[in-house]
């Protein structure tokens, strides 16, 4: 027949109260340790995740605004590029009058100086014609006479 060992039964007994002690003070302070540190490491990954969206964020809106600062460069130049070409038709607009104004003031200065000298002219050829006159009569009219006369001759002239 079968002897029962007692060794056995205790030797079971010690295992299955080794089993619960171990499962107690180790197991389940072993097991909340690794689950901390499992959320530890899943909140690590959920903010490493939240930091690259933000980063992917604050990229995109950096493209855009530097973008948009690019659009406002060429928009700088254009306006730039406008402003220094009206400039530059006013200046040229004001120096074409200045010409034209400088052409005019030598117009008059000539016509003015053509005139003293028609004038200087007539004056000459008055004077000579009263010394011929005074020659070809042989005497000297009047004063009056000769303004007369010097008034006629230049009236005359300058009808013609």
């Amino acid at each position: 027949m079968l002897k029962f060992d007692w060794n056995i039964l205790w030797t079971f007994i010690n295992l299955v109260v080794f089993f619960v002690l171990m499962r107690v003070f180790l197991f389940k302070p072993i097991k909340k340790t690794l689950d901390k540190r499992q959320e530890l490491i899943d909140k690590q990954f959920s903010d490493a995740d939240e930091a690259q969206k933000q980063a992917d964020e604050l990229k995109a809106q950096y493209e855009q605004e530097l973008e948009g600062v690019e659009e406002t460069k060429k928009q700088i130049l254009v306006d730039a590029r406008d402003s220094a070409k009206a400039e530059y038709n006013k200046i040229i607009d004001r120096a074409q009058n200045d010409a034209q104004k400088i052409k005019a003031d030598a117009k008059r200065a000539s016509d003015l100086e053509t005139e003293k000298a028609r004038r200087a002219v007539k004056e000459e050829i008055a004077a000579l014609a009263m010394e011929t006159a005074e020659k070809v009569v042989g005497r000297n009219v009047s004063a009056q006479t000769d303004s007369d006369l010097y008034d006629e001759f230049l009236s005359e002239g300058s009808d013609e």
